[in-house]
Formats: C-alpha cells, sequence, structure tokens
C-alpha cells in the first residue's frame, strides 16, 4: 500500500505536478443578462469542459430566461441539445436572480431567453 507521500512523489518523477479529483478541477462561467444596447447573454458563446457548471445573472429590473427547450422556443434552431439530453429551463429570472446549471454531457447547446428570442436574445454552451 502507498503512502501519499510516497504516491505524490512517484506522480512527480512521472510527470504529474499535483494529485486532484477530477471534480475538484470543475468551475463556474458567468453569464450576464444584458439589455443596453440590446438583449442578450454576455458572453454569448461560453466553451467548457464536462462538470463545469455556467451562471446566469440578471442584473436588470426586465425578466429573462435560460432555456434549453426546442419545445419552447420560436425558432428550434435556436434551442437545441445533444443527443440524449432532456430539455430544461430557469424559468423567470427576476432582478438581481440567478441561475445556474452543470453540464455533464459533451456536446453543443444552444438556448433562448423566450421573452426576447425575437430580440437576438439566443447563447450557446459548447462543452468538450
Amino acid at each position: 500500500m502507498f503512502h501519499r507521500r510516497a504516491f505524490t512523489q512517484l506522480l512527480a518523477a512521472l510527470g504529474f505536478s499535483a494529485v486532484t479529483p477530477a471534480f475538484a478541477q470543475a468551475k463556474t462561467v458567468d453569464v450576464t443578462m444584458k439589455q443596453s444596447p440590446k438583449m442578450r447573454f454576455l458572453p454569448e458563446t461560453v466553451n467548457i469542459k464536462v462538470g463545469d457548471t455556467v451562471k446566469w445573472t440578471n442584473p436588470y429590473n426586465i425578466s429573462h430566461t435560460v432555456t434549453f427547450d426546442p419545445s419552447k422556443a420560436g425558432d428550434k434552431a435556436n434551442a437545441v441539445l445533444p443527443a440524449g439530453v432532456e430539455p430544461f429551463d430557469s424559468g423567470a429570472v427576476e432582478e438581481e436572480g440567478t441561475f445556474s446549471h452543470t453540464f455533464t454531457v459533451k456536446g453543443t447547446y444552444k438556448y433562448v431567453c423566450v421573452y426576447h428570442e425575437g430580440m437576438g436574445m439566443v447563447g450557446t454552451v459548447i462543452v468538450s
């Protein structure tokens, strides 16, 4: 049986710098719901890894949604999910409200604000 120190030294000898559980490497990426000069998610596209979380924040007094559900989108091409992923939706996110989602399946996710999709409020999450 290895002792932790011996194991760490062995990994260092093999070129590994640290032993870190995969979940400890997960990160949270922030997206802001903007309303000026136009309604949009900022950034509009985020690139993350499996296990990462995206947190959307609405700093304004206009309600928004984060909707990954083609059946709720005005244009189905604006809300696309990888195969096997069930649709999900934040519901109304009010002023100073947030919505977070941890992505566990690789692929491209397209989403909308159902209230402002027609104004171009669409976004993409790419999970690798």
